[in-house]
C-alpha cells in the first residue's frame, strides 16, 4: 500500500492510503490493516472500524482501520505511482 499527502480542513498535511483495486480486496478480506493519517505508517492487527488508535511509529492517536478510512472517503483507489 502506498501513501499520498493531502491537506486536511485544518490546513495540516496528513497522509492517506493509495491502493489498487485488487490490493484493496485482498486487504479487506485478510489483513486487518490500519493506517496512520499522521505519518502514513501501516499497522497490522487493527480492527476494521478502529478510530484514533496509537501509532507505533509516531505515537499519535491517528491510526484508523482500512474499512473506516473507506467510509470516511480517505482511501484513493487507483494506480499506485
Amino acid at each position: 500500500m502506498e501513501r499520498e499527502s493531502y491537506k486536511a480542513e485544518s490546513g495540516r498535511t496528513l497522509y492517506r492510503p493509495v491502493v489498487e483495486e485488487t490490493e484493496l480486496r485482498h486487504a479487506l478480506f485478510s489483513d486487518n490493516l490500519g493506517f496512520c493519517l499522521e505519518c502514513g505508517a501501516e499497522t497490522d492487527g487493527i480492527e476494521p472500524d478502529a478510530r484514533k488508535y496509537r501509532c507505533d511509529e509516531c505515537g499519535m492517536l491517528m491510526v484508523y482501520g482500512l474499512e473506516e478510512l473507506l467510509m470516511m472517503g480517505l482511501v484513493r483507489i487507483g494506480a499506485v505511482s
